[in-house]
């Protein structure tokens, strides 16, 4: 495999990313990813939504009010954590006739073994992750995609993460989802860097291979390991 991620071509205008922030955060964490992306030529907009307060589907009916409001030729979507999740719902059962991709960077998008941990606790202990957190868990999840865009997902496995208060925290992890647990079937590629789940938002090599994959649909380029 090459040691470094090709250049991916610019977009063209008219371009839009729209970046959804995980559960409990507010999408400030995401700065730099959108700084980088901006700098290639995307317009980018953060889509914030009430993971403590609101349930899933109140924030599922607001990204999709968000996605319809956002004025693009071509619409591509990347979500931390929890956003790669609400990514993946919303075009499940929302489809958008704009052409665009849909990046998921660390998702829990099959389970989320550290989210259980928490709910196991104590019964008020959901409210740490948030309501909508909770309402995901307590449905049955699909390790299907199920949707008509081109889907890419970034996972990390350096365990150093909350999820690592937990003995027996499963590994390969990025100390807050399982890489397993980012496996979802029918996507069309998956990459994995040796990093941490917020260490994800800050590698330029992460940038570089959301870059490729929204502009050509593949992570081509940067090894596919764990050693990068």
């Amino acid at each position: 495999m090459s040691a470094a991620t090709p250049v991916a071509p610019r977009p063209t205008p008219g371009t839009v990313i729209v970046f959804i922030h995980g559960a409990i955060v507010t999408g400030h964490e995401m700065f730099l990813l959108r700084r980088r992306m901006k700098r290639l030529g995307y317009g980018v907009r953060q889509f914030h939504w009430k993971s403590v307060t609101g349930t899933l589907e109140q924030n599922l009916d607001r990204l999709t009010k968000f996605l319809a409001a956002t004025e693009a030729d071509t619409l591509h979507v990347v979500g931390h954590s929890m956003g790669g999740v609400l990514a993946r719902l919303h075009f499940e059962r929302t489809p958008d006739p704009r052409p665009g991709r849909i990046v998921a960077i660390g998702s829990p998008l099959t389970d989320c073994w550290t989210g259980r941990k928490f709910g196991a606790l104590h019964p008020a202990l959901p409210w740490l992750a948030g309501i909508a957190v909770r309402d995901y868990l307590a449905r049955e999840i699909d390790p299907v995609w199920r949707g008509a865009r081109e889907f890419g997902v970034l996972a990390g496995t350096y365990p150093f993460g909350i999820g690592a208060i937990f003995p027996g925290l499963p590994s390969p992890s990025d100390g807050v989802v399982l890489l397993e647990e980012t496996r979802l079937q029918g996507i069309t590629d998956h990459v994995t860097f040796r990093l941490n789940h917020f260490g994800l938002l800050f590698s330029k090599r992460c940038a570089a291979a959301i870059a490729r994959f929204l502009a050509e649909g593949n992570f081509d380029g940067t090894t596919k390991d764990g050693r990068n």
